[in-house]
């Protein structure tokens, strides 16, 4: 007997084995996949998701950012910003290794202990744009959990709580003036749905196994797909039989959805399959020490000659600097942020409203450095890959989540700085915090792409974000329905089984 007659005379068998192995899974996967698209609606009603950036007039700074330092005994810091709360501005002090932020009042000097608090307070009603709405309780979230999850990026946050009948509660960054995540009770529990039903939350406490049954059971799932549409090309129709019509409405609904059962299972499991590479990029980032006593900036100087957002301290090939996000001198509105816009629209959020320039001006003497932008991403990037520069092919301002730098990375604007090894590794950094936002190289994106255009069906994004979620609605509801079918086969089948042995041993 040759391998085509073994197959051909074992495949039946070998397609119902497999089909009651994969029943149930790919029940939870259709029903968690026709609610995904259903859950991404149900959003908390927050009025804004990215804030306004204000000038900061600096010449109100009356102690320099050194004495304020040394006179409340902090000899050295990992950063610091200039931050406006309740009508003064205070230095917003970041220490390593500490995640808790120290507000110094820059007119006084003085140490205000409640500030953090009430900056996270300030940020989260603008966030949800409702004065009125009083605040429950306010946390410092250290850790990702199950509810503030990895995928969010952005820590440490503040958890803020409101008495809302929709139990909403925002958790913002005040380092980035940031909204990681809006959640309430009904996303929530579409969220836990989900998670459980779909990625198989309940096994997280079994580490990889979790990944490794999902990459088993949805690699069978493809397998049994395309035994299935072997069966339905090899198979001779019957006279008419209860059997034969549940049979023919399995088989029908099985190859007109067969196409997406193979788009979906495919790239479960390859998608699966890369969960056993851990998602490491929360490792990357640059942290340095500067000594208070070099920290003398003239606030002054800079105030006449910049209309300041922002300000922060970076240091590279041992020299430091003061990074000034400035207001564009540039008339029209900036590209950075049209596209930001856009960005935020699509996923149905308001996004910023004017453009920015950003300046690295060397301490003490305040010096411009030219392109530091540029200079700053490919400095991180060499330094996350262990790279040299002159392995760099080429660097880019990423301003929109677009291609393989897609909204799950949450960060922007971002440098995508692309080298000529390890399949043209790309390490997408973000400047303003000195982090990684992803590294990609040709083998991921091969995924990626599989992922986003087979299983979340981007490739119809043309035709907008309603009707593509529509498609794989419709998609997972013809497979639900295919599944369905095959169950109530081999419950038939089972039971006329079970009532032949009855009468063979009668």
């Amino acid at each position: 007997m040759n391998l085509f007659s073994y197959i051909k005379r074992n495949i039946y068998k070998w397609h119902r084995l497999s089909s009651i192995l994969i029943a149930i899974p790919v029940i939870m996967w259709t029903l968690s996949g026709i609610m995904h698209p259903i859950m991404t609606s149900f959003k908390p009603k927050v009025k804004n998701q990215f804030l306004k950036t204000n000038t900061i007039d600096l010449s109100r700074i009356k102690i320099t950012l050194d004495s304020a330092l040394l006179k409340n005994n902090i000899t050295s810091i990992s950063n610091f910003r200039v931050i406006e709360l309740k009508d003064k501005l205070y230095y917003q002090i970041s220490q390593k290794s500490n995640n808790q932020l120290i507000f110094i009042d820059a007119s006084t000097g003085q140490v205000n202990a409640d500030a953090p608090v009430q900056y996270a307070q300030k940020l989260a009603l603008q966030f949800l744009g409702d004065s009125t709405t009083r605040i429950t309780s306010i946390s410092l979230v250290k850790s990702f959990d199950d509810e503030y999850l990895e995928i969010n990026r952005l820590l440490p946050v503040y958890k803020v709580n409101f008495d809302r009948k929709d139990g909403v509660r925002l958790y913002v960054d005040p380092v980035s003036d940031r909204l990681g995540l809006a959640m309430d009770d009904n996303r929530a529990a579409f969220t836990s749905f989900f998670r459980n039903f779909h990625s198989w939350e309940f096994l997280k406490s079994l580490g990889s196994f979790q990944t490794a049954v999902l990459v088993v059971l949805s690699g069978l799932a493809f397998i049994t797909a395309v035994m299935g549409i072997y069966i339905a090309f090899i198979s001779k129709s019957k006279k008419r039989s209860g059997t034969v019509r549940y049979r023919r409405v399995h088989r029908q609904i099985a190859i007109v959805v067969s196409v997406t059962t193979l788009m979906f299972t495919f790239s479960g499991a390859y998608h699966a399959f890369k969960k056993f590479e851990p998602d490491n990029r929360q490792n990357y980032f640059v942290e340095y020490e500067f000594k208070a006593k070099n920290l003398g900036l003239c606030f002054d100087s800079i105030a006449t000659k910049y209309q300041v957002k922002n300000v922060s301290l970076v240091q590279m090939n041992n020299t430091s600097y003061v990074r000034l996000t400035c207001s564009s001198s540039v008339t029209n509105k900036g590209e950075c942020c049209e596209k930001m816009n856009m960005a935020a629209a699509k996923f149905g959020e308001k996004g910023k409203a004017d453009s920015e320039e950003i300046r690295y001006l060397s301490i003490p003497d305040l010096k411009e450095l030219p392109n530091g932008e540029e200079q700053y991403a490919r400095f991180m990037a060499t330094t996350f890959s262990k790279n040299s520069d002159e392995k760099i092919v080429s660097a880019t301002s990423i301003n929109e989540f677009k291609g393989e730098y897609g909204f799950v990375n949450k960060r922007l604007p971002v440098y995508k700085v692309q080298f000529a090894t390890n399949y043209n590794e790309r390490w997408y950094v973000e400047t303003s915090s000195g982090k990684m936002a992803a590294k990609i190289n040709d083998m991921d994106l091969r995924e990626g792409l599989s992922f986003s255009m087979l299983h979340k069906f981007h490739f119809a994004d043309g035709i907008g974000k309603t009707t593509r979620d529509v498609l794989t609605v419709i998609a997972a509801l013809g497979n639900l329905m295919a599944a369905l079918a095959g169950i109530i086969l081999l419950l038939i089948w089972y039971k006329r089984k079970k009532e032949k042995v009855s009468r063979v041993k009668a």
